[in-house]
């Protein structure tokens, strides 16, 4: 369950909370990344469900169920039942996936392995002690042990981390002529002197670098320097993190210049649904120290709520009773984040109360766009525009405007690469200004559009396109031979769907007409390439009909993976949105419907009833 709704100001300094106290960087869950997005599904694919698809079966399915599909299989496919010298090469190769299939996934040990790490995973020697451990048990083990190896590779790739903020304020630069003189400016200012005018108000920079001291204990040393008109402050702060398990993460902290301070947090994830997290910073021995407790639970599929209480200043008897303020600073927080890109939290304090509300998604192929906005009781607002967007595999690139209650306007310009960040956030308005909130949201929305429009996303399909071509140019031999062995197990598979279709009809069942998978516009062409390898479809209308349940006129596919895995089916268009459509009949009337290569198929379905006079294909 991750916490990064809450950001990483818990726990810290009161030197990291005034300088890194920075809204223009965004840590949301509405930007965790879908890069990945991009790029054809079928070439990210982990592997985690072939053997799942090679006996038609749901990741979480039963041990019954796997014996049962492997029995059925197994009796279809055995090189024995096959007479035909020329099938028992295809027979004996079938029969062997289909039994590999049964091998990983009938045995706990390595079906856990195989659900968290996929077919590599089962070739890795695992130090786990698998005796009376559950299946559950077990695939939690082996995530952890993926996770800490992850964990581990990420740390010995980038383990500097630095960060650069400037805050400059340039609103002379952005006056009208007309305001600078009203304000006792001259007359007019040309360009250069404008230019001269932008001041730099604060800079603030960090370094931090992670030592990994064993796979779960890990040393953060982090410098902090902070240089405000003319005065500075800095600190060094070392951190020691550690994770006794995959549920519980421990930090503590200190500074070791002044102001001296100490930190402690601590995370706890009973289950993958719910987490708490108690974070407190020692400043003072005078008092008894603020604390910060937040709790999170997943209250629907997609929704997560959280309830936070910071405690503010208090007092233990006399311990911190000179100290205290005539009200009290706690507040309460109350917040919902959902999955499709929302967010809404409201907090309460005394005499204050604050409502925030977030909206982000991608747009335009990998623009990530997020508005957001803030209003309280007390006469203080402030809304949002920030969008960013990977410039190269490396590096990310983002703008943003805030507009505060007063009208004063920031923007707030964003690159990072690696474990790199420079933010630089500009002061360009005392107050409202039409003009500049146009110019720098509008224009640059008009910009972008037109530059994702008639560049991006043309080089993009273009990219695609041609990426796609040397892919099939490249694999032509392996497209060829993948075809064959899909035929192949449709011969296979002839013979008992031939009765099958004689005791559908005998009943007035479930007859599979006509199936085609992969690109449906090529297999509607007139012209039909020579080469196999081109082909980027392929007619799947035997082994359909070999899905069928074995005693009853239904056939179901799961959702969430290729129909390419499934027996007698091969990928005929290699990086392509793929499609199944299927022409059945039922109860004597036709029936037909199309599917997304990920879809869950299901048959048959009233709404796949074609009407009466509808033309064939």
């Amino acid at each position: 369950m991750a916490t990064a709704s809450f950001g990483d100001r818990f726990g810290r300094s009161s030197l990291e909370q005034g300088a890194d106290d920075a809204e223009w960087e965004q840590s949301d869950p509405l930007f965790r990344s879908t890069d990945a997005a991009d790029e054809p599904r079928d070439l990210l694919d982990s592997g985690h469900d072939g053997l799942y698809a090679v006996l038609n079966l749901e990741r979480t399915c039963s041990d019954d169920d796997v014996q049962r599909a492997y029995r059925r299989l197994a009796a279809l496919l055995h090189p024995d039942r096959h007479r035909d010298p020329a099938l028992k090469p295809a027979a004996d190769a079938r029969f062997q996936q289909v039994s590999h299939a049964y091998e990983i996934l009938s045995d706990p040990h390595k079906r856990a392995i195989y659900d968290e790490l996929g077919e590599a995973g089962l070739k890795t020697n695992w130090e786990v002690a698998t005796k009376g451990k559950t299946a559950a048990e077990l695939r939690a083990e082996y995530e952890r042990l993926n996770r800490q190896q992850v964990e581990q590779n990420v740390e010995n790739l980038v383990k500097s981390k630095g960060e650069v903020t400037v805050i400059s304020d340039a609103r002379v630069l952005f006056l009208s002529d007309a305001n600078l003189e009203r304000l006792g400016g001259p007359e007019k200012l040309g360009l250069v002197e404008r230019l001269r005018t932008v001041q730099q108000r604060q800079m603030f920079l960090k370094h931090s670098f992670t030592t990994p001291i064993n796979p779960s204990t890990a040393l953060i040393a982090t410098t902090q320097v902070v240089a405000r008109q003319g005065s500075g402050a800095g600190n060094l702060l070392l951190k020691l993190q550690h994770n006794p398990s995959s549920r519980l993460s421990l930090e503590l902290g200190t500074t070791l210049l002044r102001p001296r301070s100490l930190t402690f947090k601590s995370t706890y994830a009973p289950d993958n649904d719910t987490f708490a997290r108690l974070d407190f910073p020692v400043k003072t021995l005078a008092a008894p120290p603020k604390f910060n407790l937040a709790l999170g639970r997943r209250i629907y599929e997609r929704t997560t709520g959280t309830l936070t209480f910071r405690s503010g200043a208090w007092a233990l008897g006399t311990w911190g009773a000179a100290l205290l303020q005539p009200y009290s600073d706690s507040t309460v927080s109350v917040g919902l984040n959902h999955a499709s890109g929302w967010a809404v939290e409201a907090t309460s304090a005394v005499f204050a109360k604050q409502v925030s509300v977030n909206y982000g998604r991608t747009v335009l192929g990998g623009f990530k766009v997020s508005v957001g906005g803030v209003v309280t009781n007390v006469g203080a607002a402030s809304v949002g525009i920030n969008a960013d967007r990977r410039v190269t595999e490396n590096c990310r690139a983002g703008m943003g405007l805030d507009i505060a209650a007063n009208g004063s306007m920031t923007v707030k310009l964003r690159f990072s690469r690696l474990g790199q960040k420079l933010n630089l956030p500009i002061i360009v308005s005392s107050g409202l200004d039409l003009r500049l909130a146009a110019g720098f949201t509008l224009v640059p929305a008009l910009g972008i559009i037109a530059t994702n429009h008639f560049v991006l996303a043309p080089r993009k399909r273009q990219k695609i396109t041609s990426k796609l071509r040397e892919l099939r140019k490249e694999h032509a031999e392996w497209i060829r031979e993948k075809r064959q062995e899909a035929l192949d197990a449709q011969k296979l598979l002839a013979e008992h769907v031939q009765r099958r279709i004689r005791d559908e009809e005998a009943k007035n069942g479930l007859i599979i007409e006509k199936a085609v998978y992969g690109v449906l516009d090529a297999a509607d062409a007139k012209d039909q390439p020579e080469d196999a390898a081109e082909l980027r479809w392929l007619d799947v209308t035997v082994p359909l009909q070999a899905l069928l349940a074995p005693s009853a006129s239904q056939l179901t596919i799961p959702s969430g993976r290729s129909k390419a895995t499934l027996l007698g089916f091969c990928d005929p268009a290699i990086g392509e949105k793929k499609r199944l459509r299927v022409r059945y009949r039922f109860r004597g009337k036709v029936h037909e419907a199309v599917w997304d290569d990920r879809d869950a198929v299901a048959l048959p379905m009233r709404s796949h009833l074609v009407e009466e006079g509808a033309g064939d294909r």
